[in-house]
């Protein structure tokens, strides 16, 4: 079979799911298809999009949580009814290399959850794979050494070549069966990182003293997640649209930009006071209301609420506190990844992450 167009979606970090989807592009301009990379939060939805079955859409990411961000969620609910355009789902997840031995990371409901919207949309999916590329998420662990990565991105290459071969010659192909399962069993998990995990994570970046605030880590952030805040010294922000792709970490040319593990820690202690427990027993004892308004449901949505509230007003209290040289070293030396190997795909650049190709 021979496509005549191929428009791929992709989220991108670190480089890793770039780096999948170029291999993927190479492959259909090989095929004759004109092909086109596009980077996930820099264009409309409706894009780039051709309908039919001559046409091929692909969405490469990477995995979050055992399951697919939310602006890859978001895009592919967000596309143009497919028509029959013909489709495949690419995600990429943590593989890790412990001396001669390599292991699979999971990417549990990424790569059907997101071929279901696509199916629901009017896409014919052609293929789901999971790409194995080095485990970039340096808040938890340091980057892999250079051979290391190189040596994991190689099998992650043959696999991703061999799987666009695959659905570009007009074949289907769907793997990943028992990561699916695994990742139905991970569901809460994944369900908590969707509605919560993430804007704990974003709440927890910071600068250390190294910023010159140069703005690069705003200027390259695919989300526009990042602000300048600052009269004089210009420091970085992260807002709520943080979806922790690292970009900022990986790229900083200082080295500066840090995830705070002692801060992350306050955040707990402090989003896990039981507000909505105390005010729904304050207001009921004074009111005299009857027991449904103290139900679950209630109690928990007050609760999330509060949680999200406190979340941003200690960052705030934080972002102003970390310009005192004394308390950003208290942090910067309280947080392991200070001390991790920062990590980026060695053949891209922060450049090739912005631009169509």
């Amino acid at each position: 079979m021979t496509y005549r167009n191929a428009t791929i979606h992709f989220m991108s970090g670190t480089g890793n799911s770039f780096r999948a989807a170029t291999w993927m592009a190479e492959a259909a301009r090989r095929s004759g298809a004109d092909a086109r990379l596009l980077p996930i939060g820099k264009q409309r939805p409706d894009e780039g999009a051709e309908k039919g079955d001559q046409s091929l859409l692909g969405l490469v990411f990477p995995t979050h949580a055992f399951t697919a961000p939310w602006p890859v969620l978001r895009l592919a609910w967000r596309l143009p009814r497919g028509g029959g355009t013909h489709a495949f789902v690419a995600p990429t997840r943590a593989g890790t290399k412990f001396g001669r031995l390599f292991l699979p990371g999971l990417e549990g409901t990424a790569g059907y959850i997101v071929a279901l919207l696509l199916a629901l949309k009017g896409y014919s999916v052609r293929g789901v794979t999971g790409i194995d590329m080095p485990s970039n998420f340096m808040i938890a662990h340091p980057g892999f050494s250079p051979a290391s990565a190189r040596a994991i991105i190689a099998r992650g290459e043959t696999k991703a070549r061999a799987f666009a071969q695959t659905v570009l010659g007009g074949r289907r192909r769907f793997v990943g069966l028992i990561p699916l399962v695994l990742g139905v069993v991970l569901l809460p998990v994944s369900l908590a990182y969707i509605l919560l995990g993430r804007f704990y994570l974003a709440k927890m970046m910071f600068a250390n003293s190294k910023c010159t605030g140069c703005g690069l880590c705003a200027t390259n952030c695919p989300f526009g997640a990042i602000r300048m805040w600052g009269k004089t010294q210009k420091r970085p922000y992260w807002t709520f649209s943080c979806e922790t792709c690292l970009r900022c970490m990986a790229w900083c040319p200082e080295g500066a930009v840090e995830s705070g593990h002692s801060l992350g820690v306050i955040l707990y202690f402090v989003t896990s006071i039981p507000v909505s427990v105390y005010a729904m027993d304050w207001v009921g004892a004074r009111l005299s209301l009857p027991v449904y308004v103290n139900n679950a449901v209630i109690v928990l949505l007050l609760q999330y609420c509060y949680i999200i509230l406190s979340i941003c007003v200690t960052y705030l209290v934080f972002s102003v506190l970390i310009r005192i040289p004394l308390v950003n070293k208290l942090f910067t030396y309280t947080t392991l990844v200070h001390y991790y190997r920062r990590y980026h795909e060695p053949d891209t650049t922060s450049d090739d992450l912005n631009a169509e190709r």
